[in-house]
């Protein structure tokens, strides 16, 4: 079942709330359990019966050993349930890719079994082995049945993350069924969930239509084209990705439950360390407490912290799907990412080696500047400090804006591996934009933008009938996009900050109608492929 759909909005969601909170206010918070984990169940289960009982099969398996876990703490155990997870990841996601490369290196002829991709499942596997783990470190309580279900199964969560822990969840989904309904906490969240809808419904989708096309015809794409097309799927993604986890978000605030944020507008990252701190924040979390660390971190020196990072860049690659293209993805990021804390410790070393020549300079400076004071004049040297002051500040917002330029140039182009089908097709895409010549964007390109809603203004006001009319809207989609992702607040700020007025009703009321009314093209989620 999708957030961005009419069953859900209109009758799921409804029916699970109400249910809720009417068992809560009977008070009985056992059924009220029972009753968010038989919704999370048919909220798995809409999309396959067959999803639905690999994920209750896992979930059975998975609290089972953590009760041997409880009662022996012994690493076999632990190491047994890691490897029955990954094993069952492997065969759903990685088989015919394994097998296809087997194939090919060997010229064996073993038969693909195309399997079709459980959706999540990267999602509630990796969050059951971390809370396997945690439970054997002792830093998780132990979980009735229906508990630990609901804490696996949660639908806001479930199937494009984010990937939470016991610690943070658990005490939360304990207080289910005694706690006080929060207006404050319902509208906020309310809010947001709209926010979201309208970035996934209204801005992602619309770049996507975009994106689909350029890539279903790569060669009939001129260079603006394949130069548009590459930042049109770095947006829709954004907004995608983002809405996702805002509609999350939000239904988690009218449940009365924090889920951890996952996306911190992380285009406006100064440089790929930074990114990674913005963008899927949780699973960044996961590969750095259950894999960086026990690889030895940083406590084994600098080289072997370098090859940890750039081991874990190409886990999360092949995480993301079973191609090259995601590994070499994920090689990309890595690469940048060990170069760029190369460079960090490079400049913290060297700020280290100068802090004491610096002050001795300084030391020296304020000297020499009394003794020359009454030859000179103050109000010389005021000027002068303001002056420089001023070139310092206009220096600072140079060099940031170079670095978010910079970032967001290697982020683009990482992504095409990320949504190309293949890595030749990633390869053809950089052609075309070298070898396409150059011309006004295509009409295939610009439709996508030409909504009815806008054309029919633009009718009105006879816009149409002026030159290259075609292009106007994709041009104000495109600014409007940038100016929301480098310059206005993020959803989670602004619903932070949100306040129940006139202004903001108004606000939601019109988005949200508007995202109604174009529910007939609904899509999924980009991360619901991961």
């Amino acid at each position: 079942m999708l957030f961005n759909s009419y069953i859900f909005i209109f009758l799921f969601f409804p029916l699970c709330l109400a249910g809720l909170y009417l068992l809560e206010h009977m008070g009985h918070p056992k059924a009220a359990k029972l009753w968010l984990t038989a919704f999370s169940l048919w909220f798995y289960g809409y999309f396959n019966l067959h999803y639905l009982m690999i994920m209750a099969g896992s979930i059975l398996f998975n609290y089972l050993i953590t009760r041997l876990l409880i009662q022996s703490r012994k690493k076999s155990i632990l190491i047994s349930g890691i490897c029955v997870n990954l094993a069952v990841l492997f065969y759903f996601k990685y088989y015919d890719f394994f097998v296809e490369n087997i194939n090919a290196l060997f010229g064996a002829d073993f038969l693909l079994k195309h399997i079709l991709l459980p959706l999540g499942i990267s999602f509630f596997t990796f969050q059951q082995i971390g809370f396997l783990v945690d439970v054997y470190r002792g830093e998780t309580a132990a979980e009735n049945f229906v508990g630990y279900a609901l804490f696996v199964s949660f639908f806001p969560q479930l199937i494009a993350g984010p990937i939470v822990n016991g610690v943070e969840m658990l005490p939360q989904l304990a207080r289910i069924g005694k706690r006080a309904f929060s207006p404050a906490l319902f509208t906020k969240g309310l809010y947001l969930f709209v926010l979201g809808m309208a970035k996934k419904v209204l801005l992602a989708d619309t770049f996507g239509i975009a994106v689909d096309y350029g890539y279903q015809n790569l060669t009939a794409l001129n260079s603006v084209d394949a130069l548009l097309v590459m930042v049109f799927y770095t947006i829709q993604l954004y907004f995608d990705f983002s809405g996702y986890c805002d509609m999350a978000r939000g239904l988690g605030w009218m449940m009365g439950v924090e889920i951890p944020v996952n996306f911190n507008s992380p285009y406006r990252a100064h440089n790929p360390v930074e990114f990674w701190k913005r963008w899927h924040i949780t699973l960044n979390r996961f590969l750095l407490r259950y894999v960086y660390i026990p690889l030895g971190g940083n406590r084994k020196g600098k080289g072997r912290m370098l090859c940890n990072l750039f081991l874990v860049f190409c886990i999360s690659g092949i995480w993301h799907g079973a191609g090259w293209n995601y590994v070499v993805w994920g090689m990309l990021h890595g690469a940048v990412y060990v170069l760029v804390r190369l460079w960090q410790l490079r400049e913290a070393g060297r700020g280290a080696d100068n802090n004491g020549q610096e002050k001795g300079a300084m030391v020296s400076a304020g000297v020499s500047g009394r003794a020359d004071m009454g030859s000179g004049s103050l109000e010389q040297l005021e000027n002068a400090g303001k002056s420089g002051k001023k070139l310092r500040t206009t220096s600072r917002a140079l060099s940031r804006f170079c670095s978010v330029a910079c970032t967001w140039l290697f982020i683009n182009i990482a992504w095409v591996f990320f949504r190309a089908a293949d890595i030749g097709q990633a390869f053809a895409l950089f052609g075309r934009m070298i070898n396409g010549g150059i011309a006004l964007p295509s009409a295939g390109i610009t439709d996508a933008f030409n909504l009815d809603e806008f054309w029919y203004g633009m009718k009105v006001l006879h816009l149409t009938n002026l030159p290259y009319s075609g292009i106007y809207l994709c041009i104000v989609f495109l600014a409007v996009s940038l100016w929301l992702i480098f310059f206005h607040k993020n959803a989670g700020e602004m619903a932070e900050n949100f306040t129940p007025k006139v202004g903001n009703l108004v606000t939601t009321a019109v988005l949200f109608l508007w995202c109604a009314l174009s529910l007939s093209g609904v899509s999924t989620f980009l991360y619901f492929n991961f």
